[in-house]
């Protein structure tokens, strides 16, 4: 779903899909005739068929809209360390607390995914991605569904948080990447690829709808 952008001031210009996610949330929503506005994007994402790459699009602004559980406190991790049994020579095992973390991290995001009224809607049984994964013979596919659209919300690593430790210490998990890989290996990339394609038949929809807009909002007006 990259957006190819040619020059550098273009690379500056919000991308299609961050302009849809801040129209998503944007208090005018007015229609203007004379130029595009907020409410031209969303219009034009309706006027798409690919239902499931649209409300990918929206489960990715409600996320973004939804406060997160913040990293822990290097006292705070000794503390969970302090639980743990102790490393050679009596060290605490701050490896296995940063652990500890991201496994809570991962079920606290989680617990938030599901609360997203867009999410119900995604793993519909039947009219939303569940069924494909369940035809590809997915086991266990409600959870790797689940786990996989949380990666498309946040790929931060959940080791460092996308801070990749800096310049001197390197994250062990994401090797100073800062982002993590999609999760369950081959059937996790399977299904990822698939809404990768329903979010770009989306996009690719909503853009040509989008052109066609100054003609939509003329026909309406009675200009034309």
């Amino acid at each position: 779903m990259s957006e190819a952008l040619a020059t550098p001031a273009a690379a500056e210009r919000p991308t299609f899909i961050e302009r849809l996610a801040s129209a998503s949330t944007s208090s005018n929503l007015s229609v203007d005739t004379e130029k595009r506005g907020d409410a031209d994007y969303l219009i034009a994402a309706g006027l798409q068929p690919a239902k499931l790459g649209r409300l990918v699009y929206q489960l990715l602004s409600e996320w973004d809209a939804r406060p997160k559980p913040r990293p822990l406190t290097e006292q705070q991790l000794a503390l969970i360390a302090e639980q743990l049994p102790r490393k050679s020579r009596g060290r605490l095992d701050m490896v296995g607390a940063r652990i500890k973390e991201a496994q809570w991290q991962e079920l606290q995001r989680l617990e938030i995914l599901r609360k997203l009224p867009t999410f119900k809607r995604l793993v519909d049984p039947h009219a939303g991605f569940l069924p494909w994964v369940q035809a590809r013979g997915i086991q266990d596919g409600a959870t790797k569904l689940a786990d996989v659209l949380l990666w498309w919300c946040d790929r931060k690593c959940t080791n460092c948080g996308g801070v990749k430790l800096g310049e001197i210490a390197t994250c062990d998990v994401c090797k100073g990447f800062g982002t993590r890989e999609v999760p369950h290996d081959t059937d996790g990339l399977k299904i990822s690829e698939h809404i990768a394609a329903q979010v770009d038949d989306a996009r690719v929809g909503a853009i040509a709808a989008l052109k066609r807009m100054p003609l939509l909002k003329a026909v309406a007006s009675g200009r034309s």
